[in-house]
């Protein structure tokens, strides 16, 4: 990878793609190129694992304890209520946003930064990136991908997906389409190609 001006500001990449489309994937090709890649996902699990006031706060609004099996109950809620998943967003994401920017100020001095994220255009984070990637596939392997992987019959791997803007929304706004219904090997071709691209743009 070229030499970036110390002055210079990161290319910001927006990856992101339907649940089950092979986004992980994406990111640890990424990884792999040594690109650093802030996790949105993670950064939410940490948030649920160590921050008390976050938590309460939803605590506090659900009327429940989220320790437990209090975890599964709201993902049921908000699988099943889209106002109680906006409700809980408005909570959240103020501090998902916090803690990527701190992210973005650790890594000022690389040259492309990736922001590893699910509902990147569903919170209008778009607007933050350089350019946005979608990791694609069709609707119906999206679905069959989605029961094997998490053990779900079709009714509730359908409620998840529909929790999300549909695949074919979100490719008609991304700026690079990574299409994932052939094999890893393909998948990873097609990144080092846009990779190399960039590079050679800096």
């Amino acid at each position: 990878m070229s030499v970036q001006s110390v002055n210079a500001k990161p290319i910001i990449i927006g990856l992101t793609g339907g649940i089950a489309s092979g986004k992980s994937t994406a990111s640890t090709i990424f990884k792999a190129h040594q690109i650093p890649v802030i996790d949105n996902d993670q950064i939410v699990h940490d948030l649920w694992e160590h921050h008390r006031e976050m938590v309460k706060k939803v605590e506090d609004h659900f009327g429940f304890q989220i320790s437990g099996d209090g975890r599964k109950k709201l993902a049921k809620i908000i699988f099943n209520d889209e106002t109680k998943r906006l409700e809980l967003n408005a909570i959240v994401h103020p501090y998902v946003f916090g803690k990527i920017e701190e992210e973005k100020k650790r890594l000022a001095n690389e040259p492309i930064i990736v922001i590893d994220m699910p509902l990147l255009f569903e919170v209008g984070y778009e607007d933050q990136c350089d350019e946005v990637c979608l990791v694609y596939v069709e609707p119906k392997i999206q679905l069959q991908r989605l029961m094997f992987r998490d053990q779900l019959n079709e009714v509730d791997a359908t409620k998840r997906i529909n929790s999300q803007w549909s695949i074919e929304k979100k490719k008609a706004l991304a700026d690079v389409i990574f299409d994932n219904q052939l094999s890893i090997q393909d998948l990873e071709e097609q990144i080092d190609s846009y990779i190399r691209g960039l590079n050679n743009e800096e």
